[in-house]
């Protein structure tokens, strides 16, 4: 019988699959940008450039706009 796997933020990052996420989280963001604080992350989410939405304690970051901004979509 195999065992249930419990997926945390940290184990989902983790996972080797071939789909993209579609949130992740300010700190993730912040990596993924390249940024080596959140400020500059936030900076972008109030101006409207980058998309986000508060989900309980967290914010979630949308992906699809962070390679909007990057690639320069926006």
């Amino acid at each position: 019988r195999p065992q249930k796997r419990i997926l945390t933020m940290a184990s989902v990052a983790d996972l080797q699959t071939p789909y993209e996420p579609i949130s992740v989280n300010v700190a993730d963001a912040t990596k993924l940008m390249g940024f080596k604080d959140t400020k500059s992350l936030y900076r972008l989410i109030r101006q409207g450039k980058i998309r986000a939405r508060k989900s309980g304690r967290i914010i979630l970051v949308s992906y699809a706009s962070l390679k909007e901004y990057v690639e320069g979509g926006r």
